[in-house]
């Protein structure tokens, strides 16, 4: 007999053969209809950040990532990916940003070190000027990750670099430009992908009131957990490992918007509650903000 985690292995092996995959019918459709020759560039830039997103960008599965910026779009720049540097890689920047390359996507990882400008800087120049200049010629703007769009762990309180997201950059300089935001720490491949391939065909997809796609970020964590009926039923775990709902071990999943219960990561092989951890509100514009707001909560011994 196979146990559950065997049994979606399988079952994702047989999707991937036979070319199925986890894509919401719009985006699926899209797939189909792109044309090479249309496509926007991407444009993509670091600012404070551990590169935990591109990392987990290239986890991407069916399509590949190879196949993603190659066919599904045109990575123009990134930093870890692309061959070019030192003065080629500032010229390609400046043909993009100056509007000298054609039409393009801007997409941050990172966030933006407001009271430190020479902390992040890209060549000469300071990652504020840069995102200023595009802000100009870009079609789009995405944030990607928790960094890039609320200032994630370098923003947190008491941070000497006054980190921010480009969001509220956008707002501070009266920037009227949407950004999609795809919070996360790190994202989940699926959710940039397959926004950035709704964004080319179909256009701009639906947004939350947080700035977040619809697709990816209208249910809370809680309410789709396997562990809310242990909530209602006032079953909770005492220490990690326990069964039982994690809440009083601090899982922030009541205030966490994302479809992490039904997509789960690393190939569809797991995610937190299902490792037992408490959901540490990565996709919520809350997190890292407070410090006593810690990520883990010991539940406290009666008596």
């Amino acid at each position: 007999m196979m146990n559950r985690r065997q049994f979606l292995t399988m079952a994702a092996g047989i999707s991937a053969a036979f070319g199925v995959t986890n894509l919401p019918e719009p985006v699926a459709a899209a797939l189909k209809q792109i044309d090479p020759q249309a496509i926007p560039k991407l444009l993509y830039l670091q600012g404070q950040s551990c590169s935990g997103c591109s990392i987990s960008l290239l986890q991407a599965q069916s399509p590949s990532p190879l196949t993603l910026i190659t066919r599904y779009s045109q990575l123009a720049f990134h930093a870890d990916l692309s061959a070019t540097s030192g003065s080629q890689a500032m010229n390609l920047i400046e043909r993009f940003i100056n509007g000298e390359a054609g039409p393009y996507i801007l997409v941050l990882e990172g966030a933006i070190p407001e009271k430190m400008p020479s902390a992040c800087m890209i060549g000469d120049k300071s990652l504020a000027r840069i995102l200023e200049t595009a802000a100009r010629t870009m079609d789009a703007a995405v944030a990607i990750g928790a960094c890039a769009c609320d200032g994630g762990i370098p923003g947190a309180e008491g941070n000497l670099s006054g980190a921010i997201g480009l969001p509220e950059f956008f707002s501070q300089r009266k920037i009227e430009k949407p950004v999609i935001q795809i919070r996360g720490c790190s994202v989940h491949p699926d959710w940039v992908w397959q926004t950035v391939v709704h964004l080319v065909k179909i256009g701009m997809p639906k947004l939350t009131a947080t700035g977040s796609p619809h697709l990816f970020f209208s249910h809370s964590i809680h309410e789709t957990c396997p562990r809310y009926h242990d909530f209602q039923q006032e079953i909770f775990a005492a220490k990690l490992g326990d069964r039982g709902c994690l809440f009083q071990l601090g899982c922030l999943g009541p205030q966490t918007k994302a479809d992490c219960s039904s997509r789960w990561w690393n190939s569809g092989q797991t995610w937190c509650i299902d490792a037992s951890a408490p959901c540490i509100g990565c996709a919520s514009p809350l997190f890292a903000r407070q410090k006593n707001m810690p990520f883990y909560r010991m539940k406290k011994k009666k008596g």
